[in-house]
């Protein structure tokens, strides 16, 4: 039998990106250790190395296996830690100067966008209509608003097409009484969403290479909700009003908290990806995942979710304590 050799690279690849990440997760491998696996980059010139020198000889393919299963540790530790090689950029808090504060008002209803490049976000609310914008940013430049009583659009500032807006961090505080469609786009850095009061009309929140902790325990109401993870993490807790959404994750992983008592039910489709299901109790049918007595319980979380070479858990304790 005739063995494609590149497959077995891809597979050797898959195996140890996605164990990377399920080992972090259910804390057998310390976060420490998986953010320093980018460090591994040299052993990239060694597969390559031996790549060519035993080209066309017996044990050709040993340099492909070692480019595979490094490139597969490397991708893992990033997509289970959400640090990136160079994430000091977006997070180095010496190059930080304050820029002005910004705030205003909303009305009953309004539209909020918040699109981040390369930094730290916080978003918290507070009772009334008041917005506020603070933080600092590498050059004591503000972010881009775009404000009237029913929209509120804060940007990373155009820098060139080589600035990145690295090293910015924004605190970013919403009004309870207003009714919010909500939309936040986070490329690099950490972000952490703590929407307690908050009445979401609807949620989308697309986080790319970063590391994201979605707190909505104590949010007043959650509409429709589609969540996308991309290469890099997310703790989400979900809200004991119950919820329904989408969920992606590609090359990446998510923790999902579930409130004390909550049923949850998910379609799950997946390629390469990991779930821990089974371990809480899910029963499986047809690719839908569902707790026992999900049609009666008192909080349902109904999830429509894809991964991709990812991991999704449940109630993870290292994770979920907070």
């Amino acid at each position: 039998m005739l063995i494609d050799r590149r497959l077995v690279g891809f597979g050797l690849f898959l195996i140890t990106l996605g164990g990377v990440m399920v080992a972090v997760r259910q804390g057998l491998l310390g976060e420490g250790v998986a953010r320093q696996a980018w460090t591994l980059w040299p052993v990239i010139l060694i597969g390559a190395g031996l790549s060519i020198v035993l080209a066309g000889r017996p044990g050709a393919s040993i340099g492909g296996l070692v480019l595979a299963v490094t490139f597969g540790a490397i991708l893992g530790g990033v997509a289970a830690t959400g640090v990136f090689p160079g994430a000091g950029v977006c997070s180095d808090r010496g190059r930080r100067a304050a820029f002005p504060d910004a705030g205003g008002d909303l009305g009953p209803s309004a539209r909020v966008s918040i699109a981040q490049d390369c930094g730290d976000l916080a978003v918290g609310t507070v009772s009334g209509s008041t917005w506020s914008i603070s933080g600092e940013s590498r050059d004591g430049r503000s972010p881009t608003i775009d404000r009237t009583t029913n929209l509120l659009d804060v940007t990373t500032p155009d820098g060139g097409p080589l600035d990145l807006g690295g090293g910015s961090a924004w605190n970013v505080v919403l009004p309870r009484d207003a009714e919010l469609t909500l939309q936040v786009n986070v490329n690099g850095g950490q972000s952490r969403l703590a929407l307690d009061g908050a009445h979401l009309r609807s949620l989308s929140i697309d986080a790319n290479a970063g590391s994201i902790d979605l707190d909505l325990r104590e949010a007043a109401t959650v509409g429709d909700t589609a969540i996308d993870v991309n290469f890099g993490s997310a703790t989400i807790r979900l809200p004991s009003t119950g919820m329904a959404g989408s969920l992606s994750v590609n090359a990446g992983s998510a923790a999902l908290c579930l409130p004390a008592g909550a049923g949850i039910r998910v379609r799950f489709e997946s390629v390469a990806a990991s779930n821990d299901f089974a371990a809480h109790g899910l029963v499986e049918t047809n690719g839908v995942w569902e707790t026992p007595g999900f049609a009666t319980a008192t909080v349902r979380i109904d999830l429509r979710a894809d991964g991709n070479a990812g991991s999704l858990s449940l109630d993870p304790a290292r994770t979920c304590a907070g």
